[in-house]
């Protein structure tokens, strides 16, 4: 019997890519107006290199960009947009009510508190879940088993109770796995899956459909 339901938060919860795209093209307009670089090329350049923000300097000095105030404007204008401009999934809401209506729901994330709590603050994530574990707040990360496990224990249920849901095959996919979970990939941007990882038992590219696919798990 399903008991619990438990969540990945970039890119499951909300669009991480379409958002940090967003951000960059912000943030980098400014050096692409006054250097004449192409932006969606410094844009895709970033992206591939996973600029966050506190590497952006570093980036735009590895572009051959010399003039420190341009830096620091551009540093500050990522920053200060990030978290602002963050928006939860719209149909999350109506999701997670839902189905905390009738599961204990968990949230486990990779990355540090500054970065992680923001965000589950702006989109009001405490009033849904029943456990939310940051990796830096317990000293292990996906895909560890064992994060898992702590979220499991936290919701006081077993592993073959529960059911995962995720973007990341290697941090999602395969620690489920090892915990002992099954998972549903959310694949919103039309990735394959690699060869060897596990499958899911089911593949969306958003959550609209997730409530009847869960409900649809838990009745057989």
């Amino acid at each position: 019997m399903l008991r619990a339901v438990l969540f990945d938060l970039d890119d499951t919860l909300y669009d991480l890519k379409a958002h940090w795209i967003t951000c960059l093209r912000i943030a980098l307009a400014e050096v692409s107006r006054i250097t004449s670089c192409d932006l969606e090329m410094l844009v895709h350049l970033a992206l591939t290199a996973k600029i966050w923000i506190n590497q952006l300097p570093d980036f735009l000095r590895s572009q051959g960009i010399t003039d420190q105030v341009l830096i620091e404007n551009a540093f500050t204008r990522y920053q200060d947009i990030w978290f602002d401009t963050l928006t939860l999934d719209p149909d999350a809401p109506a999701l997670l009510t839902a189905l905390g209506a009738r599961y204990h729901l968990g949230l486990i994330t990779n990355g540090p508190s500054w970065s992680q709590r923001p965000k589950i603050e702006r989109f009001d994530l405490a009033s849904y879940m029943h456990a939310i574990i940051v990796s830096e707040e317990v000293g292990v990360a996906k895909p560890d088993p064992q994060i898992f496990h702590i979220a499991l224990n936290a919701l006081a249920v077993a592993p073959d109770e529960a059911l995962f849901v995720g973007d990341s095959p290697e941090n999602d996919l395969w620690g489920a796995a090892q915990a002992g979970m099954p998972a549903i990939w959310v694949n919103r941007h039309g990735a394959t899956l690699p060869a060897g990882a596990p499958q899911p038992i089911a593949v969306v590219d958003g959550l609209h459909d997730l409530l009847a696919i869960i409900r649809a798990y838990d009745s057989h």
